[in-house]
């Protein structure tokens, strides 16, 4: 006589891949003995292999120099900062450059919002970038800052391709404050758009929609808004 054994949610947590989790990849892709569990709602995208590490350009002839590298970078940062930035609000975006083929080149965007990181996870899939198809998952990845390798923060980091944590190369800092700023302005100015979008609807229904207020508390409301409206604009 057999007997189907019980659910045990311990007991798929226990087989689920802690590199896929925490990382987003692993070395071992579909082969890979434990469960790769993609989310089906998430704030955070992993784009494949977005970034062409030039360090891995086997058709130099000589190696490129630390300036070129971070120029390079810096230019990749910025074009898909403000294109990602049109489809939500990034709270961060990091970019690999391991020499691995499971985390080279590999973008992670985190959005504020769950439904803006749908929405681009979407129309990303539809998009090219460099000549190539982009090729964008929604990730179980919560933080980056567990996903980095901190020795290769501090160039010390021996494992080289068989390291399995987050290579990250930053952009110069002086480029990520002046689009994070950037950011901050566009997103301030939709929201007093739709402040005053709301204000004027308001207005126009009364001030009430069907219920009744103190006339005081009314014109006190609205001169407190449009005061607010002043200020941001």
């Amino acid at each position: 006589m057999s007997y189907n054994r019980p659910y045990d949610r311990n007991e798929s947590v226990s087989v689920s891949c802690a590199f896929y989790n925490k990382i987003g990849a692993c070395r071992h892709g579909e082969k890979c003995s434990k469960k790769h569990i993609k989310p089906t709602r998430s704030k955070t995208l992993l784009l494949a292999n977005l970034y062409q590490n030039p360090k891995l350009n086997k058709n130099e002839s000589e190696p490129i120099l630390p300036k070129q590298l971070q120029e390079t970078l810096d230019q990749f940062y910025q074009d898909v900062f403000i294109h990602l930035c049109q489809k939500g609000e990034i709270a961060s975006l990091v970019v690999c450059e391991n020499e691995n083929n499971h985390l080279n080149g590999n973008v992670y965007v985190r959005f504020f919002s769950a439904d803006d990181a749908g929405r681009a996870n979407q129309q990303l899939n539809q998009e090219w970038f460099n000549g190539k198809p982009v090729h964008s998952d929604l990730s179980p990845v919560t933080n980056f800052d567990e996903a980095r390798c901190r020795a290769y923060d501090t160039d010390s980091c021996e494992r080289g391709e068989m390291c399995n944590y987050m290579h990250v190369r930053q952009p110069t800092k002086e480029i990520q404050i002046k689009l994070c700023q950037a950011q901050e302005k566009k997103y301030l100015l939709k929201r007093i758009e739709k402040l005053k979008w709301t204000l004027k609807e308001f207005e126009q229904e009364g001030g009430g929609g069907g219920e009744e207020l103190e006339k005081g508390d009314s014109q006190s409301n609205s001169v407190t808004t449009n005061s607010l409206l002043e200020q941001l604009s």
